[in-house]
């Protein structure tokens, strides 16, 4: 697929001047680069965000890259800027922003993308034009990559790493499969320097996930023993249905097992079993529908932003229980990969994810398997941030005091472990860090 003309990016791109907006954001606050990446169809493009590293280690033109994706399907990656993992969140008065100190573009550049189209900003032209499948999520991701390092010669050089959460376990194995194997076939000058991927609470092999939910639900002691095997013929209707392929129905029955353990557990919401209430994110909208912010980030005005498109969630509906594990599979031997999740996650959580694992074909899962799981304290005071499993290309970190959202949950763990992870330093390093890593045996 050949890339939009720079030409084309740059007018729809916007680099803004700090005194921009300066009533809504401090001018710190404001994107390095925000506005519209084109991508095919025409007419389409995607909304982005960059915000460039404030205090990295490493020289401008090394400083790692870092894209985020958020899941859904169709939930907009301004939730994590603004909400988890970006470098200012939205107040509770929805008006003012203040200082995330567990940014995650401390150390790197960060750049957030609303994706697939159809999601936050990046209204899609028609509703047809909206991705069914990961395939074309992962074109339109490549193409707009390609729109992004038009903006500055000096991107596509540097260390690039594919993140996000949720939902975005389809979409970053997908996309970062999809950009590998593109990268022969494309002149030296359009490669991407893909160099990791990194999954939080990700719905990755649904097949296999879905089974999972009674156990994880009982072992934690929030359903008795006939709650438990209710569920599990729930699990299996979808299992079967799943296998049988009819994508659609599949969905439908996931969507009962959730319902129906939300309705045993009496939970203020399955993305953490500790909350008496769901993740307030409701500020991030009211201010994002700012006709000062839209003019600030570059937004059309006319698009009202949702943090979650339930047209997106319609056309995505038959790919819910498809899986992407040979996509993962496929990165594992050619890039590192880091799988992270929040303790108390009970959707997309710790045992969901040990499930698929045990089923990847890859050479290295043996060893992995075998590997040490090892206490990962957070330096200094020595407060116990989870525990971390590695060995070859790939990583497992579970991080204590948190659910779904790991970065709002605990950001302190989180800019840890994604700065250790990309710069392969503290339990990620050669030989690990004896004053963090505490065996768990």
């Amino acid at each position: 697929m050949a890339p939009p003309l720079p030409a084309l990016v740059l007018l729809l791109a916007v680099t803004f001047p700090l005194s921009a907006a300066a009533a809504v954001f401090p001018g710190e606050a404001l994107p390095t680069k925000s506005g519209y990446l084109p991508i095919p169809p025409a007419n389409a493009s995607l909304f982005f965000a960059f915000y460039e590293a404030t205090h990295p280690l490493t020289a401008p033109a090394s400083t790692p890259l870092l894209l985020w994706l958020q899941g859904g399907p169709g939930c907009s990656g301004l939730l994590g800027n603004f909400f988890e993992l970006g470098p200012y969140f939205v107040n509770p008065d929805n008006v003012s922003l203040s200082r995330n100190p567990f940014a995650w573009n401390r150390r790197f550049g960060l750049l957030f993308i609303d994706s697939p189209l159809g999601t936050g900003f990046s209204a899609a032209p028609s509703p047809a034009d909206i991705p069914t499948n990961q395939s074309v999520i992962a074109a339109h991701l490549l193409a707009a990559l390609q729109s992004f390092f038009a903006l500055d010669p000096t991107f596509r050089a540097r260390p690039f790493f594919l993140t996000g959460e949720s939902y975005a376990g389809k979409y970053i194995p997908a996309a970062g499969a999809h950009i590998l194997d593109a990268n022969p076939t494309l002149p030296e000058s359009l490669r991407v320097n893909v160099r990791g991927v990194a999954i939080g609470n990700g719905l990755t092999h649904p097949v296999a996930q879905v089974a999972t939910h009674a156990d994880a639900a009982y072992f934690s002691g929030l359903i008795n023993a006939r709650q438990k095997r209710e569920l599990e013929a729930l699990q299996a209707e979808a299992v079967s249905l799943t296998r049988a392929e009819r994508w659609r129905e599949a969905s439908d029955a996931r969507g009962r097992v959730l319902a129906r353990l939300q309705n045993m557990t009496g939970l203020a919401t399955l993305y953490d079993a500790a909350k008496q209430q769901a993740y307030q994110s409701e500020p991030v909208g009211a201010f994002l529908n700012r006709a000062e912010t839209k003019a600030a980030l570059g937004a059309r005005g006319g698009v009202k932003w949702e943090e979650c498109s339930d047209a997106v969630g319609a056309a995505m509906h038959a790919d819910v229980m498809r899986s992407v594990r040979p996509q993962v599979e496929s990165l594992l031997r050619r890039t590192r990969v880091l799988l992270y999740q929040g303790i108390r996650d009970l959707r997309d959580g710790v045992v969901s994810t040990e499930a698929w694992l045990g089923e990847v074909d890859w050479d290295g899962l043996g060893v992995f398997l075998d590997a040490e799981r090892v206490v990962w304290r957070t330096p200094g005071d020595g407060e116990l941030a989870g525990y971390v499993q590695r060995s070859g290309a790939l990583s497992h970190v579970v991080v204590y005091g948190a659910g779904h959202l790991v970065p709002a949950d605990n950001g302190r763990a989180a800019q840890e472990m994604i700065e250790d992870w990309v710069m392969q330093a503290g339990p990620f390093g050669s030989g690990g860090d004896g004053l963090r890593l505490r065996s768990a045996a």
